[in-house]
């Protein structure tokens, strides 16, 4: 692993961090707008330059769903001893109030039926066989393991029958040392209402986790409305990633416990229709749709041991039940197929969508109990890149699906971005201030590829542009986070995460790419050349000290003043980039107190060897 030269910092390029209170509205002329009113002059500079202000869109802590009980449960299959279960699901949800400017409230005009109850009475009796497998698979496991305590354990295999010796306390042991991974493996924990989002291919829609209601919101950024849906299901809970399949209409992936909960959206006939694009599916806008849920999971195994596979049949690995739980998910461009990694493994489960099938990609030896982290498959598809607890990254050809691994990096290699050409991928590593590229050198399915780093963001002190003569100093750098790369490979946004040396973590720094640098050999160039800062919004007004009037003061009250509270700016908790934007970039960045800022940054070339 080699180290890149870097041309310059922030602060060599005379680029310093906006004050604490402004807030970032966009690019232009290779300049970050930071704003401290409405009012500022800068505003209107940056619309009068084809510069957009959007609006921040606001996700609440907290909303009361009408309808909670409702469910339509239209078929339901199941398939034991295959790799799937398909439970076929539709649960509409609306909203009981406003969650931000331009949403939209409708009453629930579907009411449980007759008919529905019967069907879901029955979809419960077709899968009771299955929960009562369940609950006696469990009862026996404990009994054999109290029973192994104080009996010898042929008496004990005598009696229950079911794991041979001690070999049913070495599972129970796996199991629960899976459980305590797939716990830890979760290092996405966000700050905030928001999970994630997820940005339809095709148009200007966002899907929106709601980290505590288990559901989706969708927006649509077109109309600027709430869809009066929402997502919401029973099987839909610990949602840890989404992700919309490509040239599919309105379908939406989201991993979580359960493992993958596919929606097809069908809209409504009062859809909006763009007239430019007739070859395209309606906008959803504020109109009613219908949708419904498929629910691809594992099934539990029969015995012991099994694992549906078409790759490693002949594999005896226990596997627990728990194997379907979802960590992240990642579509092929093509649409054709999903890559799922998982929580309490490292083996990673190529779904067919339309057949409804799993393949697994097993690992073998400790990395196959180690979670994964971050899937990603590569704009041409030829490429997977995975990253998993034991500090692996692991780079996958997808025509014969093998695979080369690199983890000699002191921590988990946590957020990745693939170059638009698919030769380079830029990343992070846990508590590490550094940035990484993997550089492919040959063409696929060739492994040949080099890791180097390429900048340095070390935590230090620096002067505020506020204009003053005695400027305030902020604290920025650090360990990276998070990291995103727009879709046409020239912007590079990082986000902080927080450590001993109390730096500001609400600002993401935003570097100029070139990939090319990657592949000079000696060239002075970096890849990587620092551009700005984006800020995003705080809390909202604090509550200031109330000056006691001067009759109150001249009869000694003694009324307490309100105190007010110090809190720190909301810190960014998900950032991507939309995959279509005409003028530019559009970042989209969810920040803890529930607002997502939406960054428009106005470029039409490659700007980097102008600066």
């Amino acid at each position: 692993m080699c180290a890149c030269r870097t041309t310059a910092t922030f602060e060599e390029r005379g680029i310093y961090p906006p004050p604490k209170d402004s807030v970032t509205v966009g690019e232009a002329d290779l300049k970050f707008i930071h704003l401290r009113d409405g009012d500022d002059v800068g505003l209107l500079q940056y619309v009068r330059g084809g510069g957009i202000a959007f609006p921040h869109i606001m996700i609440p802590e907290s909303l009361q769903l009408r309808g909670s009980t409702q469910t339509s449960s239209l078929t339901s299959k199941e398939s034991v001893g295959t790799a799937s279960i398909v439970r076929r699901q539709a649960d509409i949800r609306r909203l009981k109030g406003q969650g931000g400017s331009g949403s939209r409230t409708r009453e629930a005009d579907d009411g449980n039926s007759l008919l529905t109850t019967i069907i879901s009475q029955a979809l419960w009796l077709w899968n009771a066989k299955q929960h009562i497998t369940d609950i006696v698979r469990q009862t026996q496991t404990r009994s054999l393991l109290l029973a192994e305590s104080w009996l010898p354990a042929p008496l004990a295999h005598l009696v229950f029958g079911q794991v041979q010796g001690t070999a049913s306390a070495a599972i129970a042991d796996a199991i629960e040392a899976e459980d305590a991974e797939g716990q830890k493996s979760m290092l996405a924990k966000t700050e905030g209402p928001i999970t994630c989002i997820a940005w339809h291919p095709h148009r200007s829609l966002i899907a929106i986790a709601h980290r505590a209601l288990d559901c989706v919101f969708l927006y649509d950024l077109a109309s600027d409305t709430w869809c009066s849906n929402i997502l919401q299901n029973s099987y839909m809970k610990g949602i840890t990633s989404m992700a919309w399949q490509p040239n599919c209409g309105y379908t939406l992936a989201v991993g979580c416990t359960a493992g993958v909960c596919l929606w097809n959206i069908l809209p409504g006939s009062n859809g909006i229709n763009d007239s430019t694009s007739t070859h395209m599916a309606p906008s959803l806008g504020a109109a009613q749709f219908s949708s419904w849920m498929t629910l691809l999971a594992f099934p539990q195994p029969a015995g012991a041991y099994g694992y549906p596979s078409r790759l490693a049949a002949d594999s005896k690995q226990p596997l627990h039940r728990s194997a379907a739980s979802v960590s992240v998910i990642s579509f092929s461009h093509s649409g054709q197929w999903l890559v799922a990694g998982h929580q309490t493994h490292g083996h990673l489960t190529l779904w067919d969508v339309a057949l409804g099938t799993a393949t697994p990609l097993k690992r073998s030896g400790s990395s196959s109990r180690s979670a994964t982290l971050q899937v990603g498959v590569s704009p041409d598809d030829r490429y997977l890149v995975s990253t998993h607890a034991n500090g692996q990254l692991r780079l996958w050809e997808t025509e014969s699906w093998t695979s080369r691994v690199w983890s000699d990096f002191r921590a988990n290699v946590t957020q990745f971005a693939w170059s638009p050409d698919s030769r380079s991928i830029f990343f992070a590593v846990s508590d590490s201030p550094d940035i990484y590229a993997l550089a492919l050198y040959k063409s696929p399915p060739s492994l040949d590829a080099e890791i180097t780093i390429v900048t340095t963001f070390e935590a230090h002190s620096a002067p505020a542009a506020d204009g003053s003569e005695d400027p305030e100093r902020i604290r920025i750098g650090g360990p990276i986070k998070s990291l995103a790369l727009d879709a046409k490979g020239q912007r590079l946004v990082v986000g902080f995460d927080d450590d001993s040396s109390s730096a500001d973590i609400s600002l993401l720094a935003v570097y100029l790419v070139n990939t090319e640098a990657l592949f000079r050999a000696g060239g002075d160039s970096s890849a990587l050349m620092p551009l700005g800062y984006i800020r995003g919004p705080s809390w909202g007004k604090q509550h200031r000290p109330e000056r006691a009037n001067s009759a109150e003061s001249a009869l000694g009250s003694s009324k307490p003043t309100k105190k007010r509270v110090r809190v720190g700016d909301p810190t960014p908790s998900w950032l991507g980039f939309s995959p279509e934007f005409e003028s530019g970039a559009l970042l989209s960045v969810a920040w803890a107190n529930g607002k997502v800022s939406l960054v428009q940054m106005l470029f039409k070339t490659n700007t980097l060897s102008k600066v």
